[in-house]
């Protein structure tokens, strides 16, 4: 059928989808087209799109994306096993000889050559039941004991840099004691490899922890075989790094393994820090560019590295000492996580740590420590005793 429709008709109905959106309906003052018999406009309502505040949409994805992927936390026991009660519990106080007073850093590095089989047999002679080392991968992927990258600064006159890129055979027999102050009574001081700790270690039952130096694919598999191949490790040992995403790649792998989250200022841009002294030792001084984007991520890290640890869901957290405070300490126990400091050498210090901050610390060497003087007192009067019950004998 033919339909007569004039100009201003189309242009009514043109007019009535102009204020048409996204909601179907009938016009009701629509003109109608007196030639078409049965003619329907479908009229949209126009509706206004809802648009967050700049940032609050990307915040929003951020905090979602935290939540949805913080970690679990491991086993209660193990941590307890490991860490021990936390202090200023009724536990602690029940088994004062349960709470972690002393870590001996690096085997305490001060006495012994540092990461050695003769600093760990050191620390049992000693007493010493938790140990602090750090590991990183060769070229042929095993598990080396060693904190730095290259070997310069332990065997004195070494040229390498780097043993990521070297065979364990062509460094497992370079004396790494040569510039070690009691080196006239550790001799021809040599590498070990991680598997070789751990059973001296775990045969004496000494609890560890393990600092990963290094992100390689390699080191990382490696330490989840660790575990994997001795469960004992998962009641003796913790993991801890600087970098929280290797920690991370950890323990996603492994929820249960206990980790750590290891912090100092500016661990960025310099490689020393002190509170005397400030950073020290600036990692690229020769370039001001890089040097000062580091600084950048240094401030930046400052602010975000206690959300870091809470994503990681951590079990404690070793902190320089010149940073820590008794607020810092109850900040981490309020959450359940143990805070200790690093390196606590001085015997003043270790007795602040002990009688006001009452939290564990990390030190270099036995050398004034309470504990290891009131062994030795009681040693020698125990031997006076003998010498004069002797005498009475005879």
């Amino acid at each position: 059928m033919a339909m007569c429709v004039t100009r201003m008709e189309w242009l009514a109905l043109g007019a009535t989808w102009k204020y048409s959106s996204i909601f179907p309906g009938i016009s009701p003052n629509a003109p109608a087209c007196r030639n078409a018999p049965s003619l329907t406009i479908i009229h949209i309502p126009k509706r206004s799109l809802f648009v967050l505040p700049f940032g609050l949409d990307v915040g929003l994805v951020g905090v979602s994306a935290y939540f949805l992927t913080k970690l679990k936390k491991p086993d209660a026991h193990n941590v307890a096993s490991i860490f021990g009660p936390m202090p200023g519990t009724r536990e602690s106080e029940q088994y004062p000889e349960k709470v972690v007073k002393c870590i001996a850093h690096r085997g305490a590095g001060l006495d012994a050559p540092e990461n050695t089989m003769e600093a760990f047999k050191y620390c049992v002679e000693h007493n010493c039941s938790f140990v602090e080392l750090d590991v990183r991968s060769s070229k042929d992927g095993k598990l080396v004991l060693l904190h730095d990258q290259g070997l310069e600064r332990l065997a004195g006159n070494s040229t390498i840099h780097n043993v990521h890129i070297m065979d364990w055979d062509s460094i497992k027999d370079i004396d790494i004691g040569a510039t070690h102050p009691n080196r006239q009574k550790f001799k021809e001081v040599h590498l070990c490899l991680l598997d070789v700790a751990l059973d001296y270690l775990l045969e004496n039952k000494v609890k560890m922890i393990i600092d990963v130096k290094g992100d390689d694919k390699v080191l990382i598999d490696g330490i989840l075989r660790t575990f994997e191949s001795k469960p004992l490790m998962y009641k003796y040992a913790a993991v801890t790094c600087f970098n929280p995403f290797v920690l991370y790649q950890i323990r996603k792998k492994d929820p249960q393994i206990v980790g750590a989250i290891s912090y100092r200022p500016y661990a960025f841009s310099a490689r020393d820090y002190d509170a005397e002294n400030g950073p020290s030792n600036p990692r690229y001084g020769d370039n001001l560019a890089i040097h000062g984007l580091l600084r950048c991520a240094d401030s930046l890290y400052s602010s975000l590295w206690r959300w870091t640890a809470r994503w990681c869901n951590v079990s404690a957290v070793l902190v320089h000492k010149d940073i820590v405070s008794p607020v810092e300490v109850q900040y981490w126990r309020t959450l359940g996580i143990r805070c200790a400091g690093w390196c606590v050498n001085r015997p003043l210090e270790k007795l602040y740590w002990r009688g006001v901050l009452k939290a564990p610390y990390l030190a270099k060497t036995l050398l004034g420590e309470p504990d290891v003087k009131e062994r030795k007192d009681k040693l020698r009067e125990d031997q006076k005793e003998t010498e004069l019950k002797d005498l009475e004998y005879y």
